[in-house]
């Protein structure tokens, strides 16, 4: 596979003769062999990295839509009603809050994602990699202690950078779904004793300890982790009141959707030291404008507590090839090529 690159297809359309017409905003330029293939079967317009505005000259002619869920803007009532010729949309991830799914629903346009389909995210491990590589830079402070490297500093900013073991420690995971899953494998694997919170699953390994309430996790857990879908019932999950109850030595992290935390209590919770550190990879309102003006982002500025990364969880070419290739087979399918 190709290195990934700072490429844009900037509306590049291909097959013009093709009679069904295919619209990919998620990037391809590192999938070997992917385009020859699509070529073959569709007239495609390649626009990764094109703008709102661009893609609205383009949706009113499209019969099928493999959308970017890393984009900065919503596939909203919008840029949907444009459409005419619309009949399947697929986003080659697990959650679609990227999609207005009311308005396909009310078109009777098929919406499909990768969220149910376990025998392919399961062997997709990226998001759960990434996952515990964050826990890891958090508790051992690896980015400021790159940052001072950088900057000339040495072993003089040692008490500063000083961590913590994960062996031996506690970590609470909320939610015991496929990343939860592997995360308490990886954390096993470091010596770490682990608790899970889940209604909805059932513990599968005998050195887990399942706890029948969030609050009985959060109370003695020397890291919490967040690993759910955001729906109406995990909106804001944790907030003033699950803060309150960590121990003032634990450690926070959601790399799940920014929406399951009130981030305005996890700013709260770190100024007043009711918990010791956080990492996020995700922040509410991710497809809005002025994201640098994001609260989480402008306090993560002046305090070494707060670590965030831009919501690269699942961005490797390994998994975004086998997530491609879904989207890509279900186009496929409904058109029966």
């Amino acid at each position: 596979m190709k290195e990934k690159n700072h490429y844009h297809d900037s509306l590049e359309t291909k097959n013009k003769d093709c009679s069904t017409h295919l619209l990919i905003t998620a990037p391809t330029h590192f999938l070997d062999g992917v385009r020859d293939e699509i070529e073959n079967k569709y007239k495609v317009t390649y626009a990764y990295g094109a703008s709102y505005s661009q893609l609205e000259d383009v949706v009113s002619e499209i019969d099928a839509w493999i959308v970017d869920p890393g984009a900065n803007y919503k596939i909203d009532l919008n840029i949907l009603g444009l459409s005419k010729k619309l009949k399947i949309l697929v986003s080659p991830s697990t959650g679609s809050d990227h999609v207005d799914l009311n308005y396909l629903n009310n078109e009777s346009i098929i919406f499909d994602c990768l969220k149910g389909k376990e025998h392919i995210i399961k062997e997709i491990h990226a998001s759960a990699e990434f996952s515990f590589a964050l826990l890891i830079a958090m508790i051992r402070n690896l980015v400021p202690a790159a940052k001072y490297a950088s900057d000339g500093f040495w072993r003089e900013k040692e008490e500063e950078l000083r961590g913590i073991e994960l062996n031996a420690k506690t970590v609470g995971i909320i939610g015991y779904g496929r990343i939860g899953k592997k995360m308490a494998r990886y954390c096993n694997a470091f010596g770490a004793k682990i608790l899970i919170y889940d209604p909805y699953q059932e513990k599968d390994q005998d050195w887990i300890t399942q706890v029948n309430t969030m609050d009985e996790l959060l109370a003695v857990s020397d890291i919490n982790t967040v690993h759910v879908h955001l729906d109406e019932s995990t909106r804001n999950l944790i907030g003033h009141r699950e803060f309150g109850l960590m121990k003032k030595s634990s450690y926070f992290l959601n790399t799940a959707r920014g929406g399951v935390v009130d981030e305005e209590a996890l700013i709260d919770a770190l100024e007043n030291n009711l918990i010791y550190s956080a990492a996020v990879d995700v922040i509410s309102g991710e497809q809005e404008e002025g994201i640098s003006s994001h609260p989480l982002i402008q306090y993560s500025k002046n305090t070494k507590k707060l670590l965030i990364t831009p919501h690269i969880a699942g961005a490797t070419v390994d998994s975004q090839y086998k997530a491609f290739k879904f989207a890509l087979d279900k186009v496929d399918d409904f058109f029966n090529l």
